[in-house]
């Protein structure tokens, strides 16, 4: 009887360090995707500030 417990332990064990070893590879996932979205976020903001300034000093100098 207690060689069954024991082998039942070892398995709700074994089971529970998978579900939390793919728990945490879900949430990684998930930070990584966020992460990249949010560098190609800023990436284009910065972009698009970029062409903004250029616009502006192009209608600085026009106005001259």
């Amino acid at each position: 009887m207690e060689r069954r417990i024991e082998e039942e332990r070892a398995r709700v064990e074994a089971e529970y360090r998978r579900v939390l070893r793919t728990s945490v590879e879900f949430e990684r996932k998930i930070r990584d995707r966020w992460r990249r979205k949010c560098r190609a976020k800023n990436e284009r903001i910065a972009e698009l500030e970029a062409r903004v300034a250029e616009l502006e000093r192009r209608l600085k100098e026009a106005g001259r």
